[in-house]
């Protein structure tokens, strides 16, 4: 059998592909007993503690599907609270979002595009300001050690140094710079991805017009759209319970969708049986009020 690659257009670009396969071989995944996961595995975060949350089944009742922090210390971790979540509920919230994002995109498109162009350009240079700060740091530490190498050799040609501390000295500050070397060439390679705003505002349209085709959540959508999803613990009780819940979209982490007409901002969920829990969409963040 011959394999040719690139020949059809991909339904999934490889680069997305590889993203998905790399997150699913990091991220330590709860095995259920029926050997089973749930979409979101691996996407979900304690927002305290900041651990992966664990996908379970309610026993004897396996209808009821649900998410808690990994490092609750009633399971011998830290963490002081379970920071529960019900999966159905998190469905139905998650596409909530994503359907007031799709019809963002549909009614005003131009201005969508530049909202997201606005947080990339946004985060691109916060992130390049680390970067260049990091890149001097490194530049001027390699420089102070191509100091110390001249100095010690004159300080073991005048007999100040012995020859077995001079090998070891310049031994380290070899070493040293090696890795200093590998960094620098690192965070060069990433400033010159200048296209990088461009393609992830495109990434990211692309994989929204992709979810209003489909218009259900899947796991590659899921992938394909955000990077992480935060989940705080309830708080209040009885009907004053409210839950926060933000999600960090993939290429741009928190997008703000502003209240425009004709797009809910709010609606009511019937994930349980005579229990209505309102959802209310908030910046850069969700409230489950039940």
């Amino acid at each position: 059998m011959k394999i040719f690659e690139n020949h059809h257009e991909a339904i999934i670009e490889r680069n997305i592909w590889e993203e998905v396969q790399k997150s699913r071989r990091n991220t330590k995944k709860r095995k259920q007993k029926n050997g089973e996961k749930n979409m979101f595995s691996g996407l979900l975060y304690c927002a305290d503690c900041g651990s992966v949350m664990w996908y379970n089944c309610n026993h004897p009742n396996t209808a009821i599907e649900y998410f808690n922090c990994s490092n609750y210390r009633g399971q011998r971790g830290t963490c002081d609270s379970t920071h529960y979540i019900r999966v159905d509920s998190l469905e139905q919230i998650v596409t909530l979002e994503l359907r007031r994002m799709c019809k963002y995109l549909k009614s005003n498109e131009e201005e969508f595009a530049q909202l997201l162009m606005k947080k990339a350009q946004s985060d691109y240079d916060r992130e390049k300001r680390i970067r260049d700060e990091n890149l001097n740091t490194l530049r001027s530490r390699f420089n102070q050690l191509e100091m110390l190498f001249e100095q010690t050799y004159e300080d073991n040609v005048s007999g100040k140094l012995s020859d077995e501390r001079y090998m070891r000295l310049t031994n380290k500050y070899d070493a040293e710079q090696a890795e200093i070397k590998t960094k620098i060439a690192e965070l060069e390679k990433i400033s010159e991805k200048e296209n990088d705003i461009i393609y992830s505002k495109n990434q990211f349209i692309r994989a929204v017009r992709k979810f209003m085709e489909m218009e259900t959540l899947t796991p590659t959508i899921l992938h394909e759209l955000i990077d992480k999803i935060e989940v705080y613990q309830v708080q209040g009780s009885g009907k004053n319970k409210t839950q926060e819940i933000v999600i960090h979209y993939k290429f741009l982490d928190t997008v703000d969708i502003p209240h425009i007409e004709g797009v809910d901002n709010s609606v009511t969920l019937n994930s349980r049986q005579g229990i209505e829990i309102e959802c209310i969409v908030k910046k850069n963040a969700k409230k489950e009020a039940a």
